[in-house]
C-alpha cells in the first residue's frame, strides 16, 4: 500500500513497547516472551500467546492469531489500517483495549457473544459425556475412507508413515478435514442427534450471530487429545493449505473437558521400559513421527513422545510429564532458536521441579520429525538417553541438561540484578540423590565464587549458609 513505510512504523515502535502501551505487563529485555492473548475474540486463561521481540512477530498457539506489531493494534482495536497507524503514532498510551478482553482472565466469565465475533465454548452449557460423545463421532467421520487417507498420504509426504502405529494401537491415529462444505461435520453430527450447543461447546463449531453454523477445523490434518481414560477431550488441527495467513496449528480451545494448562498429547500411552525415555517435543507432528518411527522399529516400550499445547508448561503438566516415567525426561524442541530458548526454559523448569533431565539440541533447521523423515529408525539415537553420556561428542545425542541449566539461572539473575551464585544453586535444593546433585554442582560451579569446592557437599553446605543468611 501506498503512502507507509511499514519497515520503519516497525522500527519506531517495537511489539513489546505497543504491548506496555496497550495495559498489557510485558518485560521490556528483548526476549521471547508468553502472556495471556489479548485478542477479542479469545478467552485466553492462562499464557498462550508468544511475542517474539527479535523479529517484531507474535502468535498466539490457542486462537491462531498472528502478525506485527501494525496488525496487533488492528486486531485489538478492530481499526482499519489507517486508524491503526495514527494510534502508533500517537506518543500517548494506546485505549484500554474493548470490553471482551479481559486483563484478569483467571476469575472473569467469558465475554458474550456478539455479531462479529465467533461463540466461545460455554464450560457449564453441555455435559461432560455429551460433549465427549461429539468428539468421538466427530473422529469417526474424520478418519473415515478417503478423509484418513488424506491424512495418511500427507504424513507419508512428510516422511511420517504411520501404518506399524496405527497396526499397533488398533485404531486410526490421524484424520483429515473434508474439502468440500463448509458445514460437512456440522451436518453429519446433527444428523447423529448432536445440537449445535454442544458442538460449539465441543470446538468442533463456530457460530456467529446472524451467520449459519460451520465446522471449525478446514483443511486441517488432525490428532486427537485423550484423557486419563482414553476419551477424546479436544483435536489439534494441523494447517497445510495455501492460504496466506492462516495460522499452522489450530489448538483446540478451553472446554468443559479440555483445558490447554492441564491435558497433553500422547500419541500413545501403553507399558513402557525401565530404560525408556519420555520425549518432550514442541510440535504434535513431532510426537507422532517418534511414535511412528519406534513402532517401525518394535521399540514403542522405548519411547513416550508428549506435547503440551504451546510452549508454557504448567506446573500441572510437569506433575504429569514427570510421573510418566522415573528417569530423567529427554527434552526436544526444534532446533531454531527459538526453540533453542524453549528447550533451556524446559530443562530449567524440570531441574526447580527436583528432576534432571538431557537434552538434543538439533541442527539449524531440524526437529524431531524432519531428524527422523532423513535418518528413520536409527534417526532414534538422537533422543535415546541410554549411554548418551559416554558418546563421541560429534554424535548427535541427548547431552546432561546441567550446564544449560546453570547458565540459563546466571543469564535471568544478571538480568534482575539477582546474586548469580545464589540464583545457579536454587536446583540443589530440589534435586535428590548424589548422582543428580552431584552432576549439577559440578555445572554450576563455574558460577560459585572464589573458594567454594567443585563438589556436592561444599556447594550444598554454600547452599544452606546462604539460606541462612537471607533468614537472619
Amino acid at each position: 500500500m501506498r503512502g507507509y513505510d511499514f519497515d520503519a512504523i516497525r522500527q519506531r515502535h517495537p511489539l513489546a513497547q505497543v504491548a506496555q502501551r496497550t495495559g498489557l505487563y510485558v518485560p521490556y529485555d528483548g526476549r521471547d516472551t508468553m502472556i495471556c492473548c489479548p485478542m477479542p475474540d479469545h478467552d485466553d486463561r492462562t499464557p498462550s500467546m508468544i511475542l517474539h521481540p527479535a523479529t517484531g512477530r507474535y502468535h498466539c498457539f490457542g486462537c491462531g492469531a498472528t502478525g506485527d506489531v501494525i496488525q496487533w493494534v488492528r486486531s485489538i482495536y478492530q481499526v482499519p489500517l489507517p486508524r491503526a497507524v495514527r494510534m502508533l503514532e500517537d506518543p500517548g498510551p494506546l485505549p484500554p483495549p474493548p470490553p471482551a478482553t479481559i486483563t484478569d482472565r483467571h476469575h472473569s466469565p467469558p465475554p458474550a457473544w456478539h455479531a462479529g465475533v465467533a461463540e466461545r465454548p460455554d464450560p457449564e452449557r453441555s455435559t461432560a459425556t455429551n460433549i465427549k460423545e461429539a468428539l468421538a463421532d466427530a473422529w469417526e467421520y474424520y478418519t473415515h475412507g478417503s478423509l484418513h487417507d488424506t491424512a495418511t498420504g500427507y504424513l507419508a509426504g512428510r516422511g511420517i508413515d504411520v501404518a506399524a502405529l496405527e497396526t499397533e494401537t488398533g485404531e486410526p491415529v490421524v484424520g483429515h478435514t473434508s474439502r468440500h462444505a463448509t458445514d460437512q461435520l456440522v451436518s453429519r453430527l446433527r444428523e447423529k442427534g448432536h445440537d449445535d450447543d454442544v458442538l460449539v461447546d465441543a470446538g468442533l463449531a463456530r457460530r456467529v450471530a446472524g451467520r449459519a453454523t460451520i465446522d471449525a477445523y478446514r483443511d486441517r490434518v488432525l490428532l486427537a487429545v485423550r484423557d486419563d481414560h482414553g476419551d477424546i477431550v479436544a483435536l489439534i488441527g494441523r494447517y497445510h493449505g495455501d492460504r496466506p495467513g492462516v495460522a499452522k496449528y489450530l489448538n483446540p480451545p478451553r472446554t468443559a473437558v479440555y483445558d490447554k494448562s492441564i491435558n497433553l498429547y500422547r500419541p500413545t500411552v501403553g507399558h513402557l521400559d525401565d530404560d525408556a525415555q519420555v520425549v518432550i517435543c514442541e510440535g504434535t507432528l513431532d510426537a507422532l513421527a517418534i511414535a511412528a518411527t519406534a513402532a517401525q522399529a518394535g521399540l514403542s516400550a522405548k519411547y513416550a513422545p508428549i506435547v503440551e499445547s504451546g510452549l508454557a508448561i504448567s506446573p500441572a503438566q510437569w506433575d504429569a510429564i514427570l510421573a510418566v516415567h522415573p528417569q530423567p525426561p529427554v527434552i526436544c524442541a526444534d532446533g531454531d532458536p527459538a526453540g533453542r530458548q524453549t528447550t533451556s526454559r524446559w530443562a530449567t523448569q524440570a531441574a526447580l521441579q527436583g528432576r534432571e533431565s538431557v537434552i538434543t539440541t538439533w541442527p539449524d533447521g531440524h526437529d524431531p520429525a524432519s531428524w527422523l523423515a532423513q535418518h528413520g529408525p536409527n534417526g532414534l539415537a538422537a533422543i535415546t538417553r541410554t549411554r548418551c553420556l559416554n558418546t563421541d561428542r560429534n554424535q548427535l545425542r541427548p547431552r546432561h541438561s546441567a550446564p544449560t541449566v546453570a547458565a540459563t539461572l546466571a543469564a535471568q539473575a544478571r538480568a534482575t540484578g539477582q546474586p548469580v551464585h545464589t540464583a545457579v544453586l536454587q536446583p540443589l535444593a530440589h534435586l535428590t540423590g548424589n548422582g543428580p546433585r552431584t552432576r549439577y554442582a559440578k555445572a554450576a560451579a563455574r558460577y560459585l565464587p572464589d573458594g567454594v569446592a567443585n563438589d556436592e557437599i561444599a556447594t550444598a553446605l554454600y547452599l544452606a549458609r546462604e539460606a541462612t543468611t537471607i533468614t537472619r
